[in-house]
């Protein structure tokens, strides 16, 4: 998400690319300010409903698409839980590795594989890979337990959305769980990102999978204002597959 005032620009609404991405994190860190979606402290959400996403499993290992640096990373290593993000910006990774005072080691992913970097610490127990999201695959980590995509989906660019979601369920084991937020408003008169993302699509880039509406969320006091809407809200849907 973007203030007005730090906006990405586009040559088509709606429409940002990598490049675009990282000129608004190093437009936020030149102004000594984080991302306007960088939530400071660990997620309510998640905290709220991280029962239901672990379904009381402990040791999990989580996969975080879009990480950015957030806080959340660190709060389930510290539980025990091994983490994966992955993010297009390195900054993200410097940052996240500095706020929480830990030594990362960075090494070089061949281009075979990502062409990127990995940053890890805590002995291994968070992993960033800094890479295009969509050459990310489970080759490279295996399949996962859990996926928090808290700000991903509604991130990418609508035309990416059923390869993304192919791509979710071929990193999910097939007993593994997502929360996913999306955002939700009346998109003629915004064009994202966030963008908005009906129930009834979602549901069918799902297709056989489950998918339970666990919390909503009004933004329209603050964001809507932001973005000149009359209302805007998150939604929290928790996705399986069907057993």
């Amino acid at each position: 998400m973007a203030d007005k005032e730090d906006s990405l620009p586009s040559e088509k609404p709606g429409v940002v690319n990598l490049p675009q991405w990282e000129q608004g994190w190093q437009k936020a860190t030149d102004a000594g300010k984080d991302p306007q979606f960088h939530v400071k402290n660990v997620h309510p959400i998640l905290s709220k409903h991280l029962e239901q996403l672990t379904g009381g499993r402990s040791g999990l290992k989580f996969l975080f698409p879009l990480c950015g640096k957030a806080m959340d990373m660190k709060w389930l290593a510290d539980q025990g839980h091994t983490i994966v993000g992955v993010d297009g910006v390195e900054d993200a990774a410097r940052q996240f590795f500095q706020e929480n005072a830990i030594q990362p080691t960075v090494t070089d992913v061949p281009a075979a594989a990502l062409n990127g970097k990995l940053y890890q610490g805590m002995e291994g127990r968070i992993s960033i890979y800094i890479c295009d999201y969509f050459n990310f695959s489970s080759e490279v980590k295996g399949q996962f337990d859990a996926i928090w995509d808290r700000g991903a989906f509604v991130a990418i660019n609508e035309v990416d959305r059923e390869k993304y979601v192919r791509l979710m369920k071929t990193l999910l084991k097939p007993d593994g769980r997502c929360l996913m937020e999306v955002m939700q408003y009346e998109p003629s008169l915004f064009p994202g990102p966030p963008h908005n993302v009906p129930e009834d699509e979602l549901k069918q880039l799902l297709g056989d999978y489950n998918m339970a509406l666990l919390d909503t969320v009004d933004h329209t006091e603050r964001l809507g204002k932001l973005w000149n809407l009359p209302w805007i809200k998150t939604a929290y849907f928790l996705i399986k597959a069907s057993n």
